[in-house]
């Protein structure tokens, strides 16, 4: 690996900082992030199928990628292929998409207008005897429709600007700039083990992994090495505050 890819953690004050205001405020909650971080990682590990995917997996850790950080892109490449229906009607047809984004809006204002007391002891730390008997939060329902409208420009955005094809491809080029980035190689014939496991691409190999990036790598990092620096930046402070 290079020095000049991965941070020191004495560079990393803000993201030092986001790590440890996400700590709190799911200590509060009684949630210890950093064990339950660790415990799903090891989960995901194990629910790899194919011995030759968990010996990727864990030949990528030994080779410098952070457990944690690695397990979260096999759960987005995992589920990748569940937005792509999702991702081309929004993307791909813009009445959609900015019909969808202005009903969504509408709806967080109207919800923000009904329950703004309500919203505001939630966001106080009251109003726990709505979740104990099954009720959602408002503000939780209100930020899920802002990551929906978020999702929403985004994937107008990877489209129609960035040359982004699919939540696949995006995924696919995460998990290649991750590991490059922390091992200091491709490891081509490791990635490409998980990616043929996670969706499902019996023929996928080395050489269609090689090829593949060939054509598409240096296009998307154009953009979304951005991404792949914050991933290797929290991985340092993770590793070295948890």
């Amino acid at each position: 690996m290079s020095d000049t890819d991965i941070p020191k953690i004495e560079e990393l004050a803000e993201e030092i900082a986001l790590w440890n205001s996400y700590r709190e405020a799911r200590r509060v909650k009684g949630i210890d992030v950093a064990q339950l971080f660790a415990d799903l990682s090891a989960e995901q590990k194990q629910a790899l199928t194919s011995p030759g995917a968990r010996e990727d997996f864990a030949e990528h850790c030994t080779d410098g990628c952070f457990q944690i950080a690695l397990a979260a892109l096999v759960v987005l490449l995992r589920n990748s292929p569940k937005l792509e229906s999702y991702w081309a009607e929004l993307a791909g047809r813009p009445e959609n998409r900015e019909k969808s984004a202005r009903n969504l809006e509408q709806a967080v204002k109207t919800l923000e207008n009904l329950f703004g007391d309500v919203i505001a002891s939630e966001n106080a730390g009251k109003n726990a005897e709505l979740t104990k008997i099954g009720g959602l939060p408002v503000s939780q329902v209100i930020s899920e429709l802002r990551l929906d409208i978020r999702f929403i420009n985004f994937a107008a955005t990877l489209r129609a600007q960035l040359e982004v094809r699919s939540p696949v491809e995006l995924t696919k080029y995460l998990l290649t700039s991750y590991v490059r980035t922390m091992t200091g190689r491709f490891h081509d014939k490791n990635v490409s083990g998980l990616v043929q496991e996670l969706l499902g691409l019996a023929d996928y190999g080395e050489v269609a992994h090689r090829m593949w990036r060939a054509r598409n790598y240096e296009r998307i990092d154009e953009h979304f090495s951005w991404m792949t620096r914050f991933l290797v930046a929290m991985s340092v402070v993770m590793a070295q505050t948890a």
